[in-house]
């Protein structure tokens, strides 16, 4: 089971990232917390890069990170846009549906139907969903599921859990293909430097973020111990399982807004969240 809290590792990791950025970089625009958070990772890989024997890599690995890459961005640019403009107990439970998504693609694509159990755990992601906006259904029982599309987090989140139903296989994929360690020393960087040839592209590449020296360094501290756990748990056990129990990061993210960011109906956000992990839980592991 040392996968299991290697996982939960990276959902705390993941959510104190969230927190932090919320908290403190929120008044810059989405793409500079992109580049701060992306950046953080940084120094940890070059350390491990020159310090570690490169393993064997075997075929595959290349096509799997080039192919995640440019999607991974896409993510990442969603992400912070939907961490800067809502609530984290609006946005993060949406990170949910990416197993949903996985199942849409089978259907779409492979004929695949899906099992009672996928069927229950989507019914419990439809169900989290509707309760997060709970307080809508006074105004008509649609209110609650017309409130992701007015709340921009949340349907930008819906966006990046699709694209991470994609990059995840691909994740893995590199992972066996190469080792934890070595997948921590290079894919850092590189998406980092994807991000920042994407920024200067379109003439927003700035670097003031790198003067929040303190902020860099939690941020470091929380998104360096993520991406080892996360990358350790893809050696150790299949893709959905420690998904599953990485989305726990969502309940960690919902704390976070309740309690240090002042944010509304924190028990609302957080049972309907529960119900969301609980239901991605089903469909991953059951479904």
């Amino acid at each position: 089971m040392h996968w299991f809290f290697l996982a939960l590792g990276a959902a705390f990791g993941m959510a104190t990232a969230d927190f932090l950025l919320k908290r403190r970089l929120s008044h810059r625009p989405a793409g500079e917390m992109a580049m701060a958070r992306v950046f953080s990772v940084v120094p940890l890989s070059l350390i491990l890069l020159v310090g570690m024997r490169p393993p064997e890599i075997k075929p595959g690995f290349y096509l799997a990170v080039g192919l995640a890459l440019p999607a991974e961005v896409a993510a990442t640019f969603l992400y912070h846009r939907a961490i800067k403009r809502s609530p984290l107990g609006l946005a993060q439970p949406f990170l949910a549906f990416t197993p949903f998504f996985a199942v849409l693609t089978g259907l779409f694509f492979l004929g695949e139907i899906p099992t009672p159990w996928g069927m229950a755990g989507i019914g419990l992601l439809v169900a989290g969903a509707y309760g997060l906006n709970l307080e809508q259904a006074r105004l008509g029982w649609r209110q609650p599921f017309l409130a992701v599309t007015r709340e921009p987090g949340s349907w930008m989140m819906l966006a990046v859990s699709a694209i991470y139903a994609y990059t995840a296989v691909l994740g893995r994929k590199a992972v066996l293909a190469s080792s934890p360690l070595f997948m921590l020393a290079v894919y850092p960087p590189l998406h980092c430097l994807a991000l920042g040839v994407v920024m200067g592209a379109t003439r927003r590449l700035r670097w003031d973020w790198m003067k929040e020296f303190r902020i860099l360094l939690g941020l470091g501290l929380a998104m360096s111990g993520m991406a080892l756990c996360h990358f350790l748990a893809l050696e150790l056990v299949q893709t959905a399982y420690m998904i599953s129990v990485k989305r726990l990061s969502i309940l960690f993210a919902t704390i976070y807004g309740g309690l240090f960011l002042r944010e509304e109906r924190l028990f609302q956000h957080l049972s309907a969240a529960g119900v969301m992990v609980a239901g991605a839980a089903v469909m991953l592991i059951l479904g």
